[in-house]
């Protein structure tokens, strides 16, 4: 399994890396502070479970998902992100996401939304 976390901080990046690893301590993975490494890296290896950041104002985190579901339509997508909920909701629902966290979600938060993967992973 393939795990790409991907955000413009390296401190939140590290948080969601120590969570997905948590729950999924065998899966490869990877994180990303550069879009075109993240989609790179899934193009050549997959990617099962995408948690990332939509990145404001430029949101390359929302087309990051977009081109990720473009070559795996069963891609678990979690964004985690400092937008209000409704300010991007309408493109974040049009992707359909395995969930949609604030920058405030607590580690339990987050584990939750891992272990309630829309598609089941191995």
């Amino acid at each position: 399994m393939t795990v790409i976390c991907f955000d413009n901080t390296p401190i939140m990046l590290q948080s969601l890396k120590e969570n997905a690893k948590n729950v999924f301590p065998d899966a490869d993975t990877q994180t990303f502070l550069a879009e075109q490494e993240a989609f790179d890296y899934a193009k050549k290896s997959g990617c099962d479970v995408l948690l990332c950041e939509i990145n404001p104002p430029r949101l390359e985190g929302l087309f990051l998902a977009e081109k990720i579901k473009d070559i795996n339509p069963k891609v678990n997508i979690i964004f985690v992100t400092v937008c209000s909920e409704n300010e991007h909701a309408k493109a974040v629902l049009k992707l359909k996401p395995s969930g949609y966290l604030t920058k405030e979600a607590t580690n339990a938060q987050i584990l939750d939304e891992l272990r309630n993967l829309r598609y089941p992973v191995a």
